[in-house]
């Protein structure tokens, strides 16, 4: 195939998505694999219509009808070339991320909000910060009823998201910004096969399906948020999904870049292990829970979060996820005063440490809406599964915490 003729079906492919709208619904009118007209569209992007010459004087020598992923032009002392290339992706299932993006995107259709109950006590914007932490979602995670006893898959995860945002809106009152927390396990592997370190596991359905579905669920739910007030948006690393997870929060941030009520700062979105956030006297940590101890988390937010301090921050609150179950600690120089689920019905709660917050963070493990799979199940771990809330007063500190259980 000459490269002119590759020039053309480049063309053609930007084309035939323009004429229709977009990649799936132009694959759908003529037939042609969706990979296929987003790699053509891509080429044309990345040349700007053209090839160029060298790729194309090797894709004619070795008769090759595609671009190739790497192509190796040698010149010996006489003058004589030799050509190889690699084809295809890098490996029978890998994934070609800005396919992945922007065919997600594509398909993307927002809620209509036409469906829902108009909100109430929503006229004038309160002073309260509404944290949204929907831990651990783990989009992919595969539970079958016959082997758990419950049932968790995309679809579930789909629907938790959303509804459990939903409902967690509706509780809280006296709220002026969203402070939205994403990452955190929200895709259960990297690749549809295993953890970041390789730790296989069960997936439903391909990595694409739970890519789009995490995408797609937390742009709804953020622009729910975004109905009630302003939002931050707040990434956090985690074990699961290292690289995926952070590129998806990215992909999310863009697609709400238009948005003028949806913020997502530099830092914010960053590969960071812990994040900080304040508000009024409220210095709120975040990290994923499977890296630094909790006995070193006071002394960390001490010393990396200095400006929050100088801002007057002294009520501090570290959030943190990995755990999938209620804990929730008090740490300082003396003190240590902890809350846990014993039953996993109920939390109870140990009185006693001071009275005044300053001087000690408390340090809280957020609920998952997941189910356990069939390891964890096998293994005798259970969780009630939920998603949570937490409202932070400027001057008072976490004044109120709601729950919605699944």
């Amino acid at each position: 195939m000459a490269g002119e003729d590759i020039d053309a079906l480049c063309m053609e492919a930007v084309e035939l998505i323009a004429q229709h709208g977009n990649v799936s619904a132009a694959s759908r009118a003529t037939g042609i694999p969706r990979k296929t007209l987003s790699g053509r569209r891509d080429i044309y992007l990345r040349n700007g219509g053209n090839i160029d010459p060298a790729v194309k004087e090797g894709m004619d020598a070795i008769g090759a009808k595609q671009v190739p992923r790497t192509l190796w032009i040698k010149t010996d002392a006489n003058g004589n070339k030799t050509y190889s290339a690699a084809m295809g992706p890098k490996g029978a299932d890998a994934i070609e991320f800005t396919d992945l993006v922007r065919d997600a995107l594509d398909d993307y259709q927002p809620l209509d909000r036409k469906l829902f109950a108009p909100r109430i006590n929503r006229n004038a914007p309160g002073e309260g910060l509404q944290v949204i932490d929907l831990a651990d979602v783990h989009f992919g995670k595969l539970c079958e009823v016959g082997e758990t006893g419950g049932t968790y898959n995309v679809e579930v995860a789909r629907h938790r998201v959303i509804e459990g945002t939903r409902a967690l809106l509706g509780r809280a009152e006296n709220v002026g910004r969203i402070l939205f927390v994403m990452g955190n396990d929200i895709l259960h592997t990297e690749d549809g096969k295993a953890t970041t370190s390789g730790t296989a596991q069960d997936h439903d359905g391909t990595f694409f399906m739970a890519w789009k579905a995490a995408q797609q669920a937390s742009i709804d739910a953020i622009s729910e948020c975004a109905a009630v007030a302003d939002v931050d948006l707040l990434h956090c690393m985690s074990n699961h999904d290292w690289r995926q997870g952070w590129a998806l929060s990215q992909a999310i941030a863009a697609g709400m870049a238009s948005h003028d009520r949806v913020r997502a700062t530099e830092y914010n979105m960053s590969t960071r292990h812990r994040k900080y956030y304040g508000f009024g006297r409220n210095g709120l940590g975040f990290t994923h829970g499977d890296g630094a101890k909790e006995e070193k988390l006071y002394g960390l937010m001490a010393t990396e979060a200095r400006d929050l301090i100088v801002q007057g921050c002294d009520l501090f609150y570290w959030y943190l996820h990995h755990l999938h179950h209620k804990i929730a600690k008090r740490r300082g120089v003396d003190v240590f005063q902890t809350e846990k689920d014993h039953t996993g019905n109920m939390t109870a709660i140990t009185l006693g440490g001071p009275r005044v917050e300053g001087g000690t963070a408390k340090i809280e493990y957020v609920r998952s809406p997941s189910a356990p799979d069939g390891w964890h199940n096998r293994q005798g771990y259970q969780n009630r599964q939920a998603v949570e809330t937490f409202i932070h007063h400027p001057h008072d500190g976490q004044c109120d915490r709601f729950t919605r259980w699944f």
